[in-house]
Protein backbone atom coordinates (compact mmCIF):
# COMPACT_ATOMS: atom_id res chain seq x y z
CA UNK A 1 0.00 0.00 0.00
CA UNK A 2 1.46 3.61 -0.90
CA UNK A 3 1.74 5.78 1.64
CA UNK A 4 -1.27 7.48 0.41
CA UNK A 5 -4.08 5.78 -0.30
CA UNK A 6 -7.42 6.31 -1.39
CA UNK A 7 -10.48 4.18 -1.05
CA UNK A 8 -14.06 4.40 -2.52
CA UNK A 9 -16.65 3.25 -0.24
CA UNK A 10 -20.47 2.74 -0.17
CA UNK A 11 -20.73 5.48 2.87
CA UNK A 12 -22.48 3.19 4.75
CA UNK A 13 -21.94 2.80 9.35
CA UNK A 14 -20.85 -0.28 8.88
CA UNK A 15 -18.46 0.03 5.87
CA UNK A 16 -16.82 3.25 7.90
CA UNK A 17 -16.08 2.14 11.37
CA UNK A 18 -15.06 -1.20 9.66
CA UNK A 19 -12.29 0.56 7.85
CA UNK A 20 -11.66 2.60 10.49
CA UNK A 21 -10.78 -0.14 12.61
CA UNK A 22 -8.69 -2.03 10.59
CA UNK A 23 -6.00 0.94 10.49
CA UNK A 24 -6.47 2.87 13.41
CA UNK A 25 -6.58 1.78 17.01
CA UNK A 26 -6.16 3.89 20.02
CA UNK A 27 -6.76 7.11 18.41
CA UNK A 28 -8.45 10.18 18.64
CA UNK A 29 -11.31 11.68 16.00
CA UNK A 30 -12.22 14.91 14.77
CA UNK A 31 -15.48 14.32 13.10
CA UNK A 32 -17.02 17.32 11.19
CA UNK A 33 -20.91 17.16 10.87
CA UNK A 34 -23.29 19.38 8.73
CA UNK A 35 -24.35 20.56 12.10
CA UNK A 36 -21.67 20.60 14.84
CA UNK A 37 -17.65 19.61 15.30
CA UNK A 38 -16.62 17.18 17.68
CA UNK A 39 -12.95 16.67 18.73
CA UNK A 40 -12.89 12.78 21.34
CA UNK A 41 -11.31 9.60 21.56
CA UNK A 42 -11.72 6.82 18.67
CA UNK A 43 -15.49 5.54 18.98
CA UNK A 44 -17.78 4.28 16.77
CA UNK A 45 -19.55 7.10 14.57
CA UNK A 46 -23.32 6.31 14.30
CA UNK A 47 -24.75 9.57 12.77
CA UNK A 48 -23.13 8.62 9.42
CA UNK A 49 -26.25 10.53 7.74
CA UNK A 50 -24.49 14.19 8.95
CA UNK A 51 -20.88 13.34 8.44
CA UNK A 52 -19.31 15.42 6.15
CA UNK A 53 -15.32 14.69 6.95
CA UNK A 54 -13.52 12.94 9.50
CA UNK A 55 -10.01 12.77 10.38
CA UNK A 56 -9.07 9.91 13.25
CA UNK A 57 -5.69 9.49 13.84
CA UNK A 58 -2.58 7.92 16.44
CA UNK A 59 1.09 9.06 16.27
CA UNK A 60 1.73 6.63 13.25
CA UNK A 61 -1.40 7.06 10.64
CA UNK A 62 -4.55 8.89 10.22
CA UNK A 63 -7.52 7.74 8.15
CA UNK A 64 -9.39 10.70 6.75
CA UNK A 65 -12.85 10.29 5.63
CA UNK A 66 -14.75 13.08 3.16
CA UNK A 67 -17.42 13.38 0.94
CA UNK A 68 -18.35 16.78 -0.95
CA UNK A 69 -22.10 16.71 0.91
CA UNK A 70 -24.26 14.04 1.83
CA UNK A 71 -25.58 12.83 -1.09
CA UNK A 72 -22.03 11.61 -2.15
CA UNK A 73 -20.23 8.29 -1.53
CA UNK A 74 -17.31 8.46 0.95
CA UNK A 75 -13.56 8.90 0.26
CA UNK A 76 -11.46 7.28 2.62
CA UNK A 77 -7.55 8.43 2.35
CA UNK A 78 -4.95 6.55 4.68
CA UNK A 79 -1.33 7.65 5.46
CA UNK A 80 0.55 5.25 7.60
CA UNK A 81 4.10 6.94 8.76
CA UNK A 82 5.52 3.47 8.47
CA UNK A 83 6.24 3.59 5.12
CA UNK A 84 8.29 6.51 5.11
CA UNK A 85 11.86 6.99 4.74
CA UNK A 86 12.94 6.40 8.29
CA UNK A 87 16.46 8.74 7.04
CA UNK A 88 14.16 11.42 5.11
CA UNK A 89 17.08 11.85 2.70
CA UNK A 90 17.29 14.68 0.15
CA UNK A 91 16.47 13.30 -3.03
CA UNK A 92 13.80 14.70 -5.58
CA UNK A 93 11.73 11.30 -5.00
CA UNK A 94 12.11 10.30 -1.46
CA UNK A 95 8.98 11.44 0.72
CA UNK A 96 9.66 13.78 3.50
CA UNK A 97 7.68 15.23 5.83
CA UNK A 98 7.87 18.86 8.23
CA UNK A 99 5.87 18.44 11.29
CA UNK A 100 4.71 22.18 12.55
CA UNK A 101 3.24 22.56 15.95
CA UNK A 102 0.17 24.76 16.17
CA UNK A 103 -1.24 26.81 19.52
CA UNK A 104 -4.77 26.09 19.91
CA UNK A 105 -6.99 29.18 20.51
CA UNK A 106 -7.68 29.04 24.65
CA UNK A 107 -8.30 31.94 26.71
CA UNK A 108 -6.38 30.76 30.07
CA UNK A 109 -8.02 33.45 32.06
CA UNK A 110 -11.87 32.03 31.64
CA UNK A 111 -12.40 29.95 34.39
CA UNK A 112 -14.42 27.47 32.03
CA UNK A 113 -11.39 26.43 30.69
CA UNK A 114 -10.19 23.58 32.41
CA UNK A 115 -10.00 19.97 32.11
CA UNK A 116 -10.44 18.99 28.73
CA UNK A 117 -13.05 21.94 28.19
CA UNK A 118 -11.67 24.72 26.29
CA UNK A 119 -13.06 28.71 25.66
CA UNK A 120 -12.01 30.24 22.51
CA UNK A 121 -10.92 34.22 23.06
CA UNK A 122 -13.68 34.94 21.23
CA UNK A 123 -16.09 33.04 23.38
CA UNK A 124 -16.49 29.81 21.54
CA UNK A 125 -16.61 26.71 23.29
CA UNK A 126 -15.00 23.11 22.45
CA UNK A 127 -13.65 19.98 24.25
CA UNK A 128 -10.56 17.57 22.94
CA UNK A 129 -9.90 14.64 24.07
CA UNK A 130 -6.83 15.57 25.87
CA UNK A 131 -6.28 17.62 29.02
CA UNK A 132 -4.56 20.68 29.70
CA UNK A 133 -3.87 20.76 25.76
CA UNK A 134 -1.53 23.33 24.13
CA UNK A 135 -0.97 22.76 21.02
CA UNK A 136 -1.70 20.68 18.17
CA UNK A 137 1.17 18.84 15.89
CA UNK A 138 0.63 18.77 12.07
CA UNK A 139 2.46 16.72 9.53
CA UNK A 140 2.75 18.26 6.17
CA UNK A 141 4.09 16.02 3.61
CA UNK A 142 6.47 16.80 0.67
CA UNK A 143 6.42 15.73 -2.71
CA UNK A 144 8.29 16.94 -6.02
CA UNK A 145 7.07 17.81 -8.93
CA UNK A 146 8.68 17.28 -12.80
CA UNK A 147 11.07 20.23 -12.41
CA UNK A 148 11.75 18.41 -8.78
CA UNK A 149 10.38 21.90 -6.91
CA UNK A 150 8.63 20.92 -3.43
CA UNK A 151 5.48 21.04 -2.67
CA UNK A 152 2.53 20.36 0.30
CA UNK A 153 0.71 17.18 -1.15
CA UNK A 154 -1.01 16.22 2.02
CA UNK A 155 -0.60 16.48 5.57
CA UNK A 156 -2.41 14.88 8.57
CA UNK A 157 -2.85 15.34 12.39
CA UNK A 158 -0.68 13.64 14.46
CA UNK A 159 -1.32 14.77 18.06
CA UNK A 160 -2.75 17.10 20.68
CA UNK A 161 0.40 18.33 22.70
CA UNK A 162 -0.14 19.15 26.27
CA UNK A 163 1.67 21.80 28.11
CA UNK A 164 5.54 21.55 27.35
CA UNK A 165 4.95 18.32 25.75
CA UNK A 166 6.87 17.74 22.02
Amino acid sequence: MDKFSYIKSSGTADDINKTISEFITDGNMILMYTNRFICCQQQEISDVEHLLEARVFNDTSEIKIMRGTIADNFYFRLIDDSKLDSEQNSKPDSEQYIDEMHYLDIDLDNKNTSGNNYVTTGGGYYSLPVADAERIKIRNYISFDEQNIAQISDFRVVKFLRKGEQ
